[in-house]
């Protein structure tokens, strides 16, 4: 009679598996274990791929864990995969995600003001790379889009949560540390958009 799987031989076919982070709570009820157990046997695998130095990796990102190759290998993978990796983004488009991911939520008006020029272009590219999100509508006169970013800039960016961004205050002069914005998980007090046609 064929032995059966381990419930960490289990988890680590999921982990292999699956395309997008799963969350500790879904991976605890397939495993049909407690949470704090299905944690422990992703703590053990993480040891034994460290200990034999293995390429791959478990993240904690967006909220679930993923596996994903150590940043050692990336030139080797950027040889194979040259035509499907993504493009870089701009300048422009860096500081309009920046601007986003710290003013969130946060309308196209309010990125202009801050930014200085229109962001149209950025905006779209923004989202054709699902980095942002349309999030609610401001409620004021005109009713304006409001923009967040998502679970795939959490996953780009290699981050399990908003809090774990770096502070703000570290990007600017000493002088204008004490004026910087706190940065935590949205809260949108704000009605649902309507599909964007605007």
């Amino acid at each position: 009679m064929p032995q059966l799987p381990s419930k960490k031989d289990i988890l680590e076919t999921l982990l292999f598996i699956t395309d997008r982070p799963v969350a500790l709570a879904e991976l605890a009820h397939i495993l049909q274990e407690e949470q704090p157990v299905a944690r422990t046997l992703i703590q053990d695998l993480r040891r034994e791929y460290a200990q034999r130095k293995s390429p791959i990796q478990i993240l904690e990102v967006a909220g679930g864990f993923q596996m994903a190759t150590r940043p050692e290998y990336v030139p080797q993978i950027r040889q194979l995969y040259q035509e499907k990796m993504t493009t870089r983004l701009t300048t422009a488009g860096l500081e309009t995600l920046s601007i986003i991911t710290y003013r969130q939520p946060i309308t196209r008006a309010e990125i202009e003001q801050v930014r200085g020029v229109e962001v149209i272009a950025s905006l779209e590219t923004l989202l054709e790379k699902r980095l942002i999100a349309v999030v609610g509508r401001k409620e004021t006169i005109g009713r304006p889009l409001l923009y967040g970013t998502t679970e795939e800039f959490l996953k780009r960016f290699g981050l399990n949560a908003l809090k774990d961004l770096p502070p703000f205050e570290k990007f600017l002069p000493q002088k204008e540390q004490t004026a910087a914005p706190a940065v935590s998980e949205p809260t949108v007090p704000v009605t649902p958009a309507d599909p964007p046609n605007s």
